[in-house]
């Protein structure tokens, strides 16, 4: 066949389709009358992996791909002297070449151990090498001087389509990776548009009045609180009134991301970037551009991705792993910590801009323990959620003796550990009643002192107002006037009050917490909280 003749044909049917599969195949019955060969393949090399990566092989009968991995071993130089020729290698005999032989014992599974001959030329174009496309031949010593010519006239249009291939190949995949996304956040939105968050209207009321605030907001938002207590929970509301609720909604957490792959999962990479980065991968704030990421655990970020992770928030762009050019993105930012973020910026763990970055509107959740009230109702609502998964047809009803002994108890892992044991209560006894306080731990240092009895708390205010009442008759001895006195007809209540103002008051407002109102008073900061609202003590914030 003419040259002329040959380069149109082949250009007819390499270009037919950006299928690979489709074009590589009908490309093959064209090649197969024009060398005597029985396979196609095509190769790269990963200078990383000292390695070849074998991306497809093609025969009369089917298009494969492979994805083998084959190391080079000692044999690294001659396939780098390979990828600077531009002419056609051939191979005569694969046995008598230690790379070839590598390549075709690769592929012994689809081709056999018989030694061939090998036709090798590179594939390149503006952007460098793509790989190397192997004619694979019937016999050993096949392939003539006409044939390493024609070989090279297949280079640029092959390379070309190649290259469009793949370009393709990355866009479907990127689609289809966006396609199964936008179905899992239709999936989330669809629950969480039914998800009833328990203890709003007790519990959690004043961490609810403040997650309304943000209402058609889109502040950045730190949710601070123990693990376990249902951060991720709160974010979802948080995004859920949020203007950007019908966008992207991505979560990430960062405490379980290697260090060496964060930048990777959060910026993403380009093709080629590091040792098995095979395609490019788009990272979570290209993910979420236009919505709203989710840093779960954004305390354990190492300081190197601290900072990194600043530059993004203040410049709003990105640049991929071994990326070039800056890539825009309009992100909101929801993170949430179980680290004392405050202690750790005293100690030069966590960035103080970072910080500041992200605690632009901070919303605090209590631990369970200071939310007894609300252990009754988040056992029920376990119970009916684990009932339907575990089949049971039977109303499983909570043994009422538990009640006292699991509101005693200190959850240390709050509403996750609830959680777990009801889970674990049911398995085990699933015809109830459910008797969940008998997996509790019996040592005594796991429960709540008598400090959450109120007739604790009110004998120990009662020694503070004898304290004051003694000061009151020092003073009224000393300098006189009568009616000063009078102040001992005052009733205990309205002492106790005084008392508790003066102390809330020197703690700046705080209740909960190092330094705060409870932690003075030597008591738990829910029964502070109780008492302040039976004696009429207004409280802003619970802290």
């Amino acid at each position: 066949m003419e040259d002329f003749d040959f380069y149109k044909d082949l250009n007819l049917c390499i270009s037919s389709n950006l299928n690979p599969g489709n074009a590589w195949s009908k490309t093959f019955k064209f090649l197969a009358s024009q060398f005597p060969i029985d396979a196609i393949s095509l190769h790269s090399y990963d200078s990383q992996l000292a390695s070849l990566h074998l991306q497809f092989l093609v025969m009369s009968d089917c298009y494969l791909e492979p994805d083998i991995i084959v190391p080079l071993y000692d044999d690294i130089p001659e396939i780098e002297q390979s990828e600077k020729q531009d002419t056609a290698q051939n191979f005569t005999h694969c046995s008598k070449w230690p790379v070839a032989q590598r390549h075709l014992n690769a592929l012994k599974d689809y081709l056999g151990n018989a030694d061939r001959a090998y036709l090798v030329m590179m594939l390149r174009t503006e952007e460098g090498v793509l790989g190397h496309l192997c004619l694979i031949g019937k016999t050993v010593d096949c392939f003539t001087a006409e044939h390493e010519h024609k070989i090279m006239l297949m280079q640029s249009p092959v390379s070309l389509a190649m290259m469009n291939m793949q370009r393709h190949r990355q866009t479907h995949e990127l689609k289809h990776r966006l396609d199964l996304q936008r179905l899992q956040l239709a999936g989330e939105v669809k629950l969480l548009k039914n998800v009833s968050i328990i203890g709003r209207h007790s519990g959690l009321r004043k961490t609810m009045e403040m997650v309304e605030q943000l209402a058609g907001k889109e502040a950045p938002t730190l949710i601070l609180g123990e693990t376990g207590t249902g951060k991720e929970l709160i974010a979802d509301a948080v995004q859920r009134i949020s203007p950007r609720t019908d966008k992207p909604y991505v979560k990430i957490n960062c405490g379980a991301i290697p260090e060496t792959l964060i930048d990777s999962e959060l910026f993403g990479h380009q093709k080629g970037a590091f040792t098995g980065a095979l395609t490019t991968k788009i990272g979570r704030f290209e993910q979420a551009d236009g919505g709203t990421l989710f840093l779960d655990e954004v305390g354990e970020l190492p300081p190197k991705a601290q900072v990194r992770l600043l530059r993004v928030l203040q410049n709003e762009t990105i640049e991929r792993v071994g990326g070039e050019k800056p890539i825009k993105v309009d992100v909101r930012i929801i993170a949430a910590t179980n680290r004392p973020l405050e202690t750790m910026l005293q100690q030069g763990t966590f960035r103080e801009d970072l910080y500041y970055r992200l605690n632009v509107f901070p919303i605090q959740l209590p631990p369970l323990r200071e939310r007894d009230e609300d252990i009754p109702l988040l056992v029920r609502h376990f119970i009916n959620q684990f009932s339907q998964r575990l089949k049971l047809s039977d109303e499983i009803q909570l043994n009422p003796k538990c009640r006292e002994l699991l509101q005693a108890y200190s959850w240390p892992g709050n509403v996750r550990e609830l959680r777990n044991l009801v889970e674990r209560a049911l398995t085990i006894s699933p015809k109830g009643p459910l008797n969940i306080s008998r997996y509790l731990p019996q040592d005594s240092s796991w429960y709540i002192s008598n400090k959450n009895n109120e007739d604790y708390m009110k004998s120990l205010v009662q020694k503070e107002v004898h304290k004051v009442l003694e000061e009151m008759d020092l003073k009224a001895s000393t300098r006189q006037p009568a009616h000063d006195q009078s102040r001992h007809a005052q009733s205990l209540d309205s002492v106790m009050a005084e008392h508790i103002c003066t102390v809330v008051e020197q703690c700046h407002g705080k209740i909960n917490g190092p330094g705060g109102a409870a932690e003075v008073l030597e008591i738990n900061p829910n029964t502070l909280r109780k008492r302040m609202e039976k004696l009429n003590i207004p409280y802003g914030y619970k802290r």
